[in-house]
């Protein structure tokens, strides 16, 4: 075990007894962690990197359901709910993880302090995957769109990566992506740039995305979990 890259992480304190039944695994880029049919039964810790859970369906479709990157937990955590979401996990950048097996961490969750912590990144990730599910029920395609490349904008410019990887982000087909945009395009509300969006009327985007916003507001409020 290298020590050096994972004495600073902040659940050192509880796996530093456990070191010896830990290891530290890599993937490449594009590289599968795990395969939906696969019966996996650790948990990792992302050191560094990002990665992507997608749901696989028997007939092939396939969904984004999360990203995660450094300090999250990642893994077949439906398992611990008696549920299987059938994902896949993916490196989406060259990725080093903690890989802790099902033993080990059946030790760890004895210890309260870690178990709160576990339950409160995982907790948070679900809750979010819920608010998106309600969120493309509630609005309409346009309405998460104008939100996302305002969201995401700098200087007036949204950059994406890909349409595949735009698609995947937004739960939405490639056809309809397609006639959402070429919608604003010809209203004079954006201009595509290659694989860049240039906001033309900002005021139009804002007030479509109103209702999303409002929905995305994050509640400052003092009755929070704290770890």
């Amino acid at each position: 075990m290298e020590l050096d890259k994972i004495k600073n992480i902040f659940i050192y304190d509880y796996i530093k007894d456990y070191i010896n039944e830990i290891s530290i695994v890599n993937y490449k880029r594009r590289q599968y962690i795990t395969h939906s049919s696969e019966n996996l039964e650790e948990i990792f810790f992302i050191l560094d990197g990002n990665v992507k859970v997608e749901c696989v369906t028997k007939f092939g479709k396939s969904f984004l359901v999360d990203e995660l990157s450094k300090n999250e937990f990642v893994g077949k955590i439906s398992y611990m709910y008696e549920q299987n979401l059938f994902c896949d996990i993916i490196a989406i950048s060259d990725v080093t993880l903690l890989k802790i097996g099902k033993d080990t961490f059946k030790k760890l969750e004895k210890d309260p302090e870690f178990l709160k912590i576990f339950l409160f990144k995982t907790s948070r990730r679900i809750y979010y995957m819920y608010k998106k599910l309600i969120m493309k029920d509630m609005f309409k395609q346009e309405e998460t769109f104008a939100f996302y490349i305002l969201k995401n904008s700098e200087n007036g410019i949204f950059k994406f990566k890909s349409m595949y990887n735009l698609c995947k982000i937004l739960s939405v087909s490639r056809k309809n992506l397609y006639n959402i945009m070429n919608n604003f395009i010809s209203k004079n509300y954006i201009r595509k740039n290659k694989n860049s969006l240039i906001i033309l009327n900002r005021d139009y985007l804002y007030k479509l995305s109103a209702g999303v916003r409002e929905v995305n507001e994050i509640n400052d409020c003092d009755f929070k979990l704290t770890l």
